[in-house]
């Protein structure tokens, strides 16, 4: 098989037999990737501190006869985020956006968009950025990339259009705000203000802002986080498990 070379994140490892390990990466060419790295944990030039879970590399890996595994050959670092590892929050952040991305974009599922938010996202995060904007604005994207951005034109129930003047309430099951009238704010159908819709709208939209120009209060930031999870949690049909651990 030719080799290919693309490049990646690393997202896990873990050792196999005596010298080797399984990588999963997520690359700009393939998406998610699962490999065998033959003598990874003794090679000292094809995979020389480059291994690092959340590291950017350069691989070459070639694909295998049969089975999901490729052959990883070699890999280069490109930025290796050390901000994620020196502080545990950072950690856990980084952990979330990683299995979110995996989530949303299983083996065989390309997507060099969401390759590029993820590489912005775990930079802001090592260099410990606003984290609660940066994790708003990537959640949001993210589920805009992988094709199920919320609805925040119309009611999901009745059809009306929302003219971004009061509040509305957020569906889980319709993916959707829906108005007032069709609904009660509860804790399964959270509220979220006309301004907070307006952001959500544009982060869903757009490129990717700094997250210090995003013009959120606190009861904003709240909002949206509440409504993102709510939606991520119900698409996938389960809580991711670095959210647990989030706070």
């Amino acid at each position: 098989m030719e080799p290919k070379k693309t490049e990646a994140i690393i997202l896990r490892t873990r050792d196999f037999g005596e010298s080797d390990c399984i990588v999963t990466v997520f690359s700009s060419l393939c998406g998610t990737l699962k490999g065998l790295a033959k003598g990874a944990r003794r090679s000292s030039k094809r995979f020389v501190n480059s291994l690092n879970i959340f590291s950017h590399v350069n691989l070459e890996f070639r694909d295998r006869r049969s089975g999901d595994l490729v052959w990883l050959d070699s890999c280069e670092l490109i930025d290796g985020f050390p901000g994620i590892r020196a502080d545990y929050a950072l950690l856990l952040r980084a952990s979330y956006v990683a299995e979110l991305t995996e989530t949303l974009f299983p083996i065989n599922v390309p997507s060099n968009e969401m390759f590029q938010l993820l590489g912005w996202a775990l930079g802001a995060i090592s260099d410990g950025r606003d984290l609660e904007k940066t994790m708003i604005v990537f959640q949001a994207r993210a589920v805009s990339i992988g094709g199920f951005s919320i609805n925040t034109s119309k009611c999901g129930l009745c059809g009306r259009a929302y003219k971004g003047e009061g509040r509305a309430l957020f569906h889980p099951s319709s993916g959707s705000i829906v108005c007032m009238a069709c609904e009660k704010e509860s804790a399964l159908t959270p509220g979220i203000g006309p301004n907070a819709v307006h952001v959500l709208t544009q982060l869903q939209s757009h490129d990717l802002p700094a997250p210090d120009s995003l013009d959120c209060d606190k009861e904003m930031l709240t909002e949206l986080s509440t409504v993102l999870a709510a939606h991520i949690e119900h698409h996938i049909g389960k809580r991711l498990r670095s959210a647990h651990y989030l706070t």
